[in-house]
């Protein structure tokens, strides 16, 4: 079984691609900064009987590992990919997940406040968590993979390729993730190593949130219309892309930006 390490797996899109991964059999690291989210998840899976039924040989203990991991700091990757490798033996896959969970440039949920009124380092911060993380995390794991001819995956955003207004930070670290993954595809290309990026659209990932449950209002037909394949997206459109990536019977891929969005970057919208 795949030894798969998933950064940004507390919430969102790395809980489910982590989850769904732990659920085949695979031996995963759930690696976040928010520790509290970890802690929380930890218990709820270990708790899941459909993960671990009683008459099989996998548990929590033997098949995850939850690490707290600060993508943009050095130290902090190293201990995490070292810890996996300690406990799996080896690494096959890396999932650059983890980002900024906001687009906007002013650093919260404020989509107004223009770029020029925000601090540069607000600009910093979003290269820092979702370009230059992704390259440390790629760094450190670098000779586990060679060693297992394994793959890394990074996940984009369709905000790379087009974008809303006060998004610099986010859509340029996403444009640059697809630089990296097609230079480090050909730098690996020697070892075995095959890097791809996945750039998800529209996903609603609300009830992947784990810190709180909270009622959650319905989307509404227009949310769906706008899709060319009539609905909004859902995490595992973008962990079925990303499953397929990990298989080995798939290495003639690499280099590639995959865009899962239900065909929204395709359509042209006019105002009315």
């Amino acid at each position: 079984m795949k030894r798969i390490l998933v950064t940004g797996a507390a919430n969102g899109l790395g809980r489910h691609m982590a989850t769904k991964f732990l659920s085949r059999g695979f031996y995963v690291t759930f690696a976040d900064n928010d520790i509290h989210s970890l802690e929380i998840l930890e218990q709820l899976l270990a708790n899941d009987a459909a993960l671990f039924p009683p008459n099989s040989n996998r548990s929590i203990q033997s098949h995850a590992l939850f690490y707290k991991c600060d993508v943009s700091d050095e130290s902090s990757v190293s201990t995490c990919i070292a810890a996996t490798v300690e406990k799996f033996s080896g690494l096959d896959a890396l999932i650059n997940n983890a980002a900024l969970a906001t687009p906007w440039i002013s650093g919260n949920d404020d989509p107004t406040m223009p770029f020029d009124n925000v601090p540069v380092a607000n600009f910093r911060k979003f290269l820092d968590i979702n370009l230059v993380g992704p390259y440390i995390c790629s760094h450190y794991a670098a000779s586990h993979l060679r060693a297992s001819k394994g793959c890394i995956i990074n996940i984009s955003s369709t905000r790379a390729l087009q974008s809303e207004a006060n998004n610099e930070g986010y859509s340029a670290s996403k444009a640059g993730l697809l630089g990296l993954t097609q230079a480090m595809a050909v730098s690996f290309s020697s070892s075995g190593v095959r890097v791809n990026a996945v750039s998800p659209g529209w996903i609603d990932v609300r009830e992947m949130n784990t810190k709180e449950s909270v009622a959650l209002s319905p989307l509404s037909e227009s949310d769906h219309s706008q899709h060319p394949a009539g609905r909004v997206g859902v995490p595992n459109d973008i962990t079925k892309m990303v499953e397929f990536l990990v298989d080995d019977d798939n290495g003639f891929i690499t280099g590639q930006n995959f865009i899962i969005d239900g065909g929204m970057t395709k359509k042209m919208i006019y105002n009315e």
